[in-house]
This record gives structure tokens, sequence and C-alpha cells, in this order.
């Protein structure tokens, strides 16, 4: 039986997100093989429980902690100290015990990451984890790291992330030669910063990779890429500009639609396409964030996620338990010829 523990109380909607979230994955899905223990306030999450009778006749253990919570605003370097108690830290030390296989939580991003690396460790050759997301392109979807994990890097972690992304790729995509791709400024081979041009060298050598060379920010989107490895201030910077540019899109072309009867009656016989365009965006659906280079599985939840985002946070991890990911991500390491300086 697989174990996943949730961080109940973490994240600004906490349990009024969380536990229907729960329920509609328990609801939507075959538990048969997993169960879910949850940190947090005994008595508050009993309190709700009784709304969710799925959850509630479903496997699971509710651990007692402090009411603590790990605010947004929170300093990640203070939450080892300060964490203890929480229901992040508990539910983080859960899976490094031994006691769950993967851990869920929409709390403060950055606490998130230091517990994560502190409790559970890096494999073998990983500096640091990286924030990994799915996201949608032309032809399907694309794998994208680091997304705001690590705002500096060096070409052994950008080369670090490539593995790690072709990794994802071919576990949740099932891409089994994913196409890979380092962001830049431009294609050109002498384009870019000392940290691209050697993380470049040194990827162009690495066997059982498609390392396809630089791209730029147009190509996230395109179809032509499977696997864009970035730094994370990029990364997120990107991530947040595609957002709001087919927010602003869509809000276009509503106020358009919504013009005159004539264009009314052309969106009512668009609308499936508008609507498969919104879904495509959705930080909801495309919502559950994998902290990868570590030796156990953490998914990150957006901070705000409502229950269809929770949802989907917890469907990630299960999938990742499933898969045994962190025995593929070793496997990709291992083939790394050699580490870089």
């Amino acid at each position: 039986m697989k174990r996943i523990a949730l961080d109940i109380m973490g994240g600004d909607l906490g349990i009024s997100a969380s536990l229907p979230g729960l329920n509609r994955y328990i609801s939507g899905n075959d538990c048969s093989d997993v169960a879910f223990d949850l940190f947090g306030d005994e008595s508050e999450i009993s309190r709700h429980m009784a709304q969710f009778p799925a959850v509630s006749a479903h496997t699971h253990t509710v651990h007692n902690t402090n009411s603590n919570v790990i605010l947004a605003s929170e300093k990640p370097a203070i939450t080892v100290k300060k964490g203890r108690g929480t229901s992040m830290f508990e539910a983080i030390s859960h899976v490094a015990d031994g006691k769950a296989d993967a851990v869920v939580s929409s709390g403060n991003t950055g606490a998130f990451m230091v517990l994560s690396k502190f409790l559970l460790g890096t494999l073998e050759h990983i500096d640091r984890p990286a924030l990994v997301s799915i996201l949608p392109n032309i032809n399907g979807k694309v794998v994208m790291l680091d997304l705001g994990a690590n705002t500096s890097c060096s070409s052994t972690k950008l080369v670090q992330f490539a593995l790690m992304g072709q990794a994802v790729a071919q576990i949740l995509l099932k891409i089994p030669s994913p196409r890979v791709g380092l962001l830049n400024i431009g294609t050109e081979r002498s384009k870019g910063t000392e940290t691209l041009e050697a993380a470049y060298t040194i990827l162009e050598q690495i066997e059982h990779m498609d390392f396809v060379g630089f791209i730029e920010g147009t190509d996230i989107a395109n179809g032509q890429i499977d696997v864009v490895v970035t730094d994370g201030f990029s990364g997120n910077i990107s991530l947040k500009t595609m957002e709001g540019t087919v927010k602003y899109i869509l809000a276009f072309l509503k106020r358009g639609f919504f013009a005159s009867l004539p264009t009314k009656i052309g969106y009512l016989l668009t609308r499936r396409v508008f609507q498969a365009l919104k879904d495509g965006i959705d930080p909801r659906i495309n919502n559950g964030a994998p902290l990868v280079g570590l030796k156990k599985i953490a998914v990150k939840s957006h901070g705000n996620s409502d229950a269809l985002g929770f949802e989907n946070a917890i469907a990630v991890a299960v999938k990742f338990v499933r898969s045994n990911f962190v025995s593929s991500v070793e496997s990709a390491l291992a083939r790394m010829k050699e580490k870089p300086e």
C-alpha cells in the first residue's frame, strides 16, 4: 500500500481546499493501492470530515500537531528551526521516516523546498532540487524546470535539471527520447552567458539525451521541445508571463464576442475551443509541481489552490509514487559521464 502525507493546513485556503480536494480525488480515482495520512489540527480536521464520507471511509490516519502554520510571508531560512510541529514539517518528516512515500503541500514554497531538502536529502550529484511543471504547448505538453526554487544556477545545476527533466518527460509524458532545450536569448551557439555556454558544452556530450541546443522563449509553446531547462528566476518569469498573456487574450476575445448579437452567436459556436484554451493554462488543472532531485517525492501545490488544484497535486504525487520516479532519476544521473566542476 502506497501512502501519501498531506499537509492539510497549508496554503491560502487551508483545510477548506485540501479536504474537498482529497474528496474529489478519492471519489474519482482508483485508490485500492493508496492511502492518505493527514497532517494538521486534529479537532479541525474531524469537524470538517463529516462532510466527506468518501474520505472518512477511506484508509487514512490523522496526526495531531500544534496549530502553527508556516505563513507565506515567512523567510525559508528560519523554517528548519521554527517549522517543527507545523503540519508541513510533520508531513515531510513522515516521509523522511519512511512512513509515507510522498508529501503534498500548498504552503510556503521556499519553506517547503528548504524543509524537503533538509529532511529528505538530495540524490547523489544533485546540489539542490528543482521545481518542475507540465505546461501546454501546440502539440500537447512540455516539461519546464526550474520554476522558482533556484533563482541563480551554475552550469552544473542546469545539467542536473536537464537530466531530471528528461526523466519527468519519460515518466509523465511517456516520451522515450525527449527533446531537451536550454532557454537562452537566441538559438545561436555563440549567444548567452558563460554559464549557459558551459552547460551547452556538457549537455551536447551526454549520451542517451536528445539535446537540441539553445531555444528561445517562443519555443516553449511551439511543440518542438519536450523539456525546457532554465534557472528558477527566468523560469518563473516565463511561466507568469505566459499565464498573464493568455488571460489577456481570453479577456480581449470575450469582450469582442459579447459586443453584438452576431458575435455572441459566434461565441456560442466556438466556446468549446475557448474553454479548451482556458483549461490549458488553468493553474488548477496544471497544478502539482514536484521537487525533483530529492531522495523522496515532494509535490508543491499552488499556494492559492482550491479543491480542484489540490486534487490534481495529489494526482501528480500518486503518479510519481506508482512510477518509481526517484529510481528513474537516479538512473538518469548515473549516465552522466562526469560531474561538471
